[in-house]
């Protein structure tokens, strides 16, 4: 009989300096207490909303068990934050003969009351994933409402302060204010592009020239223009 543990933390949580040292402590004393062997512990950075069979880690203990074998996991959300994909996968070990255990639950799939607490749990999971991704939706909406710099590479046009806002960059925003100027005469893109090589020596493929001029809050430098 194999007991193989299975660690997991998302690329966020990964920033946060959240490890897999206290989830396979967890696992340890749990089969400890449990009297388990554990085997091998498997641990990989990805998110909690992606599928099973996605998973590396997670597909390679899947294909490694047997029946009568044991799945360990530290809580609920390590396995998934997705209420479906979590009911799937508990229940396809069940029909495999699989043992899953969570180390705050026992046995989830003995249906026994750890299950039913495991139901209950499985969805107050996914309904935080939720919240979480409504959070960073809400905050990305009024940082970049604000003006603020969200990461990546910055804006034609801009630089950041030291505040995170987005501030004019004097020599692209030269080219910016000839762009919108052309465009107000009614150049097309193409030829744009073409202008700002010979003017300022700046290759920008024309494709590149439609994006930036049709930037929401640069609508205002062409009204200027």
């Amino acid at each position: 009989m194999k007991t193989l543990g299975y660690l997991r933390v998302s690329h966020l949580e990964s920033l946060n300096g959240t490890s897999f040292e206290t989830q396979e402590k967890r696992i340890q004393n749990y089969c400890s207490l449990s009297d388990f062997t554990l085997n091998n512990v498997y641990s990989e950075v990805v998110s909690g909303a992606v599928e099973v069979r996605k998973r590396r880690a997670l597909s390679k203990i899947v294909d490694q068990l047997k029946r009568g074998d044991r799945l360990i996991v530290s809580r609920i959300d390590r396995l998934s934050r997705s209420t479906l994909h979590t009911l799937q996968f508990v229940q396809d070990c069940k029909k495999r003969g699989i043992e899953v255990h969570i180390t705050d639950l026992g046995c989830v799939t003995n249906g026994g009351v750890g299950q039913i607490v495991f139901n209950v749990l499985t969805c107050l999971a996914e309904t935080e994933r939720l919240n979480i991704s409504e959070r960073i939706k809400t905050s990305k909406f009024y940082a970049k409402k604000e003006r603020k710099y969200l990461g990546g590479a910055l804006e034609f046009g801009y630089d950041k302060d030291d505040t995170g806002k987005l501030i004019p960059n004097a020599k692209e925003f030269a080219i910016l204010q000839s762009m919108m100027n052309l465009r107000t005469q009614g150049i097309a893109y193409r030829q744009i592009a073409d202008e700002i090589l010979k003017k300022f020596g700046r290759k920008i493929h024309y494709t590149q020239v439609h994006k930036i001029i049709n930037r929401e809050h640069n609508q205002s430098l062409q009204e200027v223009a």
